[in-house]
């Protein structure tokens, strides 16, 4: 039955995406719904393997591929990739479901599914991967199907950059970042001997002065597909091309790839010793992203930009708690990742909703819309909120762990000045709230109610932000098995 799920996360979206493909003419109006089923089962599946791990087992499944050169093709699920499985599982459903009403439907609909679904597979497959190789293959295949869905769906702003030049941009980047990985993984199989995962936990031991070497690729390479400062350049373009649902999977599921890199390869390999010398820096870099991000999601004006330029913010968040090297910093960054996808895709979709209702996306041509979007208004305040570290909503538990985690570090002076950046947020976040839903409605502002297929999403994030942040134990669980398993094994 593990090996059935297991493999049902790969194959059932892959066969249906090839099925949209071939039968594109008779699915047209069928594929949406068919994308969805074959998505809801990849979220089915990732519960299946919950209760194996829960048991104590870590689902496995290799094949020998070059044996003269040790390179085998495995699967492996363990209590670090579970949650970042199970968060692009249900993002990569929510997204398609949301895609239901964003998008018209037309003879390429059945493309365009079966390219969201290749995109979930590119996510899924990079957690499961067990080798280097199936790995990279799976890293590189959520950036062409992405940078596709941007290309030939993207939506580009009058006066804005076109979606061709955003595309070629985005795949340029975030492909230098992957470069960057790449040599991290050769030079760890050359020195090595072999490309599997596990074997490298097991004890196939990296020579010490490589160490250095490869840990700067890595977070640099990482770093890139998280888009904290400067290595972000990419994303606030690319976020406002791509369509609402391409814009909810990379900022929600994609982004978090990074952090799950980071964890999977250094901080899984080495020991806290090892990486010490990258703690300050690490926490530096995340604080300038944190206030970075927040003071140009405070000068923007298109709406997506200003949720574009928050991601920037909270992947700051996230770099400071992994740089923090304690227990509880790292799991306030994973929990962080969790809790940021469901809150931006919340925020995405009120966005969603509001160019979809008003026709309109920049803050000075919104206004009052509180009046005539209350159910929309309600989940953006969730969601603002959320983003805004409010008790008892969720982020404010993974905040409050990544916090704790500075100041447990010794590391006084940088903790402080990251909560003080927080302000930053609070301040991005309710001023862009009121914005949208406070004061007068401007002349000629009309509102419609959005379709099912958009509230129900934004409804079900909403009311999840809500849920996870009063009750967080079982994720907390989660997490706390994963730490167990990092820097050596941190006490």
């Amino acid at each position: 039955m593990t090996t059935v799920a297991m493999l049902a996360i790969l194959v059932v979206p892959a066969a249906m995406a090839a099925v949209l493909v071939v039968f594109r003419v008779r699915l047209r109006r069928a594929a949406g719904w068919c994308a969805g089923a074959a998505s809801l089962l990849t979220v089915v599946a990732s519960f299946v393997l919950l209760g194996d791990l829960n048991l104590g087992h870590e689902p496995v499944l290799v094949a020998s591929w070059v044996p003269s050169e040790s390179i085998v093709l495995g699967l492996h699920l363990d209590w670090i990739s579970f949650p970042f499985l199970l968060t692009e599982t249900i993002v990569t459903l929510v997204a398609i479901v949301y895609a239901w009403g964003y998008h018209h439907t037309d003879e390429r609909s059945p493309l365009f599914y079966a390219l969201l679904l290749v995109f979930g597979i590119g996510m899924s497959g990079t957690t499961l991967a067990d080798d280097m190789v199936l790995f990279y293959t799976f890293w590189e295949l959520m950036l062409v199907a992405s940078a596709v869905l941007i290309l030939v769906w993207g939506d580009a702003p009058p006066g804005g950059p076109s979606r061709r030049a955003v595309t070629l941009k985005y795949f340029i980047i975030t492909h230098l970042g992957s470069l960057m990985v790449l040599i991290g993984l050769l030079t760890i199989y050359n020195a090595v001997g072999t490309d599997t995962f596990s074997a490298l936990r097991a004890g196939h031991g990296l020579p010490f002065e490589l160490i250095p070497m490869v840990t700067v690729f890595f977070l640099i390479g990482f770093s890139v597909k998280m888009a904290v400062f400067p290595l972000h350049i990419w994303l606030p373009d690319a976020h406002t091309v791509a369509p609402m649902p391409v814009t909810i999977m990379l900022a929600a599921a994609m982004l978090s790839m990074g952090t799950y890199g980071i964890l999977r390869f250094p901080f899984s390999l080495f020991t806290r010793e090892q990486l010490g010398g990258f703690a300050v820096p690490l926490m530096i870099v995340g604080i300038v992203s944190e206030i970075y991000g927040a003071l140009m999601a405070l000068a923007e004006e298109d709406t997506k930009r200003v949720v574009a330029y928050s991601s920037v913010s909270q992947m700051g968040y996230i770099l400071f708690g992994l740089g923090t090297l304690t227990q509880a910093g790292i799991a306030g960054a994973t929990l962080q990742v969790i809790y940021h996808a469901i809150v931006k895709a919340l925020l995405f979709m009120v966005v969603g909703l509001v160019v979809h209702g008003t026709g309109r996306r920049r803050l000075g041509e919104l206004g009052g819309l509180g009046k005539l979007m209350p159910v929309t208004a309600v989940c953006g305040a969730i969601g603002t909120l959320a983003i805004a570290g409010t008790p008892p909503l969720c982020l404010f538990d993974s905040e409050w762990m990544i916090f704790t985690g500075g100041f447990a570090s010794g590391h006084t002076v940088l903790a402080a000045v990251a909560v003080l950046g927080s302000l930053l947020t609070v301040a991005y976040a309710l001023w862009f709230y009121g914005r949208i839903f406070f004061g007068q409605v401007p002349e000629g502002l009309h509102a419609h109610r959005g379709p099912w297929a958009l509230l129900t999403p934004t409804v079900l994030l909403a009311t999840l932000a809500v849920v996870e942040g009063i009750f967080p134990a079982p994720v907390f669980v989660w997490v706390s098995k994963q730490v167990a398993l990092l820097l050596g094994g941190m006490p």
